[in-house]
């Protein structure tokens, strides 16, 4: 976890829970959550992100709503050259919670109406962007979290408004059918998220966390599986990625390297060098001559 500022959080309990929070940061700033038997809802008010799931990344910026059922995730904010603020509200949905408010009387499309998808297909988190009517109720709720006194009773019926709101503003159909699954956790295949990220600057160890797996136990299953140590293929991969890239276009080398995983322009540099024995730069002035 890294960040240039210790973030700030203020909270409010329902029954003794944390159920909502106000968080603001500066970015950069990564973390691992792992949600276990609870969901989130979160709004963007400041700062842009990358939400890093098993299947797939989802690009975040302002305005943003986000769903989160329970699943391990990744969330990398970047640093941008308007503002590095980050400011936004989550929710926590928990059964317990959503029991009690409901009070044995759900909604249809918490119980079942999409069970017949699987969790693969509707995924881990969606998004909806720039709705007018969630920006307003989040605004409002922002004002609520920094009140002390806030009762049980206006809490309870505060998520209950966001719980019918988000069913109700689901244009896409993204959200909804997350709502019968929402406690149900992925068990996704290595291969998933081997495809899935292959390309993206994610290391063995944070791989391993999508895929609910220690880094040994990853290791050792994506040897069966590949025939060859994690982190060996992904650097050969992402470095064969860049070879092609660099004699197939006029892209930089430094856009590339991104491109490819590496963060790190002169570990790319010599990890090229090492494979091809020429350096990418050296590789694209051949090309040009």
């Amino acid at each position: 976890m890294t960040s240039e500022h210790k973030p700030v959080l203020q909270t409010l309990r329902y029954d003794s829970q944390v159920v909502m929070g106000l968080m603001q940061f500066s970015a950069p700033y990564t973390y691992q959550d792992g949600l276990v038997n609870e969901a989130r809802l979160i709004h963007i008010f400041k700062g842009q992100s990358s939400l890093i799931c098993a299947g797939k990344s989802l690009s975040l910026k302002a305005g943003d709503t986000l769903l989160m059922k329970a699943d391990n995730f990744i969330n990398r904010w970047l640093e941008s050259p308007q503002s590095n603020a980050v400011e936004f509200v989550g929710v926590r949905l928990t059964q317990s919670l959503i029991q009690s408010i409901y009070e044995g009387s759900l909604p249809e499309k918490f119980v079942g109406t999409h069970s017949n998808l699987k969790s693969s297909e509707s995924g881990s988190a969606a998004v909806i962007s720039n709705h007018t009517l969630l920006t307003g109720y989040f605004t409002l709720l922002k004002q609520y979290i920094t009140q002390p006194d806030m009762t049980d009773c206006l809490i309870a019926l505060k998520v209950q408004e966001l719980i019918e709101l988000i069913m109700q503003v689901d244009g896409s159909n993204q959200i909804t059918p997350l709502l019968s699954e929402l406690f149900l956790s992925n068990q996704p295949k290595l291969q998933q998220v081997v495809q899935a990220h292959l390309y993206s600057p994610l290391k063995v160890e944070e791989m391993a966390f999508l895929c609910h797996m220690s880094t040994s136990t990853f290791n050792r299953k994506f040897k069966q599986v590949y025939g060859t140590s994690a982190n060996k293929y992904l650097v050969l991969t992402r470095l064969e990625k860049a070879e092609q890239l660099i004699n197939t276009t006029n892209k930089r080398v430094t856009d590339i390297a991104f491109e490819c995983g590496f963060e790190e322009l002169s570990y790319f540099s010599r990890a090229f060098k090492q494979h091809f024995n020429i350096t990418p730069s050296e590789l694209r002035k051949t090309r040009s001559d």
